[in-house]
């Protein structure tokens, strides 16, 4: 494990690099109280002209084509797709800092996966998120655009010139993780429940699938989520799919009904996997 404070361009700017949300991790599900509060840390950290902690990002680093670098996300994915839209959208703001801002924090022009898009976000904000960095019309509901568009409208509202307010991004100071890819020296998995212990619970759905995909490797849990997963996910609201996992267990285990989904589950799948 490396872990070390860094200002939030120079983690950004990292060449050859794409950050990967992976698919075990939970949809993009910042509100709109969150993102202002994020925009009001950057008025301050314009106004004060001093650095402002925005919290860790934990990740694992895997080696893709022409030797770049991924990213894997294990925690932070939330506030990092919440700080490449506030980007997007000062870039759109402000044409002097769009070229810098584009090429150096939101693109990358060495690699052509991702369509050269710095973010890789799960496959159900992908098209959103790749409609706004692109610019295109987009007429879904979704939390990206909703938030992309509210952090328009607060640049535009704002005292603070949209340059000052670039500037000032680089005030973001943050502490970054970098966890070991080999399993037999770190555990992704219990680092990402201590880190989630806190603040927005994640549902028994999101447990399950996190700890059934974060043991595999990247191109197992995509073939996983999206033949399997995302399938039997889209059946059922997020309540009645924790309900059907349960049962499931129940049929499965004959455990009784009063006992935690995540916990039936770990144990029911360690048994079966050794």
């Amino acid at each position: 494990m490396k872990a070390d404070s860094i200002h939030l361009f120079d983690f950004l700017e990292s060449g050859k690099t794409i950050f990967e949300i992976p698919v075990f991790q939970r949809n993009y599900e910042w509100n709109r109280e969150q993102c202002k509060q994020l925009f009001k840390d950057l008025t301050v950290a314009a106004q004060t002209n001093t650095d402002h902690f925005i919290g860790a990002i934990v990740y694992v680093t895997e080696t893709g084509n022409k030797m770049s670098h991924i990213y894997r996300i294990i925690d932070g994915q939330q506030r990092l797709t919440s700080l490449t839209l506030l980007l997007k959208a000062l870039s759109v703001a402000d044409e002097h800092d769009q070229a810098e801002i584009e090429e150096e924090y939101l693109t990358n022009k060495y690699l052509d996966d991702n369509n050269h898009l710095k973010l890789k976000p799960v496959e159900h904000d992908y098209e959103a998120f790749y409609s706004v960095m692109n610019r295109l019309d987009f007429d879904k509901p979704s939390k990206v655009i909703d938030n992309y568009r509210l952090f328009q409208k607060l640049i535009k509202s704002s005292d603070i010139d949209s340059s000052k307010l670039y500037e000032a991004m680089n005030h973001f100071n943050m502490v970054y993780i970098e966890l070991s890819s080999d399993p037999n020296e770190e555990n992704p998995q219990v680092i990402f429940e201590s880190l989630n212990s806190t603040g927005v619970s994640l549902s028994p759905s999101d447990l399950v699938r996190n700890f059934l995909l974060m043991r595999l490797d990247s191109q197992q849990q995509t073939k996983l989520y999206k033949n399997y997963w995302v399938k039997i996910e889209r059946m059922f609201a997020t309540k009645t799919f924790a309900e059907f996992i349960r049962h499931y267990l129940v049929v499965k285990t004959h455990t009784s009904v009063k006992k935690m989904v995540y916990i039936v589950a770990i144990r029911t799948t360690s048994f079966q996997m050794g």
